[in-house]
């Protein structure tokens, strides 16, 4: 509705509008793997690295369509200077890489798995955190089945003991009723995402990728955004996670 409103009232105003999906930390630049708050998908990658969340829900094959942040901005700065003296037709960019290097939910879990079994996060005492592989369930269903009988009946237990030994069990019991609160929350958060079973169509970016090739204003290479150039086991191990541990995860 605000793209809509714009464009109604731009007038003779260029407008060029860029839609990013799920942004993650830098490919490459200033440098490798910075991010600024856990973002998307990290909240859960973080929340399981710390051995807050065992589960995950999802359908294994689901594309997360993510995108490092860097090669966001390097799409608004062509775009802006490929269309700086001239009005845009095709003035509306997905920023994405569904449609041309999709990465689906099991690659996450698995390499979130395989970077925190290899390099635990350490608690606030110093100990590594020991996580165990996560599920993944495929539907809400399912998952309000595994909460129920993994966490809240046994939180029911622990409730009725606590009052029977006189509140002894207060701080365990409101400790593990927030936990299971937080991943309720997240599930429901992440619910359009997880079951999305779209692409975003790239025709528009890729067009202004080639337009770079041939434009002797732009230097080919230092303003990468093609979402193909990521090898996403290498991003993910090399540069995300680490990333999201070394600035998101303090």
């Amino acid at each position: 509705m605000g793209e809509m409103l714009v464009v109604h009232h731009k007038d003779n105003m260029p407008l060029i509008i860029i839609r990013p999906t799920m942004i993650t930390s830098t490919y490459k630049d200033p440098f490798p793997g910075w991010i600024e708050g856990l973002r998307t998908i990290d909240s859960h990658i973080g929340s399981y690295g710390q051995g807050k969340v065992s589960c995950f829900t999802g359908h294994p094959h689901t594309i997360l369509d993510t995108i490092p942040v860097d090669m966001v901005i390097n799409c608004v700065i062509t775009a802006i200077v490929t269309h700086s003296n001239q009005a845009s037709k095709n003035f509306i960019y997905h920023v994405s890489s569904s449609s041309r290097n999709p990465m689906r939910i099991m690659h996450v879990l698995d390499l979130s798995y395989r970077y925190f079994t290899k390099t635990p996060f350490m608690n606030k005492r110093g100990k590594p955190v020991i996580i165990s592989k996560g599920v993944l369930l495929r539907s809400m269903d399912a998952f309000n089945k595994y909460i129920t009988i993994r966490y809240v009946l046994p939180l029911k237990v622990l409730n009725l003991g606590n009052k029977l030994f006189c509140m002894f069990f207060q701080d365990l019991y409101d400790n593990s009723h927030q936990k299971i609160r937080i991943v309720k929350l997240m599930a429901k958060l992440y619910k359009p995402y997880v079951f999305f079973e779209a692409v975003f169509d790239d025709t528009n970016t890729e067009k202004l990728r080639m337009e770079t090739k041939v434009d002797s204003n732009m230097e080919v290479g230092v303003l990468d955004f093609d979402p193909t150039s990521i090898d996403w086991t290498e991003y993910m191990m090399n540069v995300h996670i680490p990333g999201l541990v070394k600035y998101a995860m303090k």
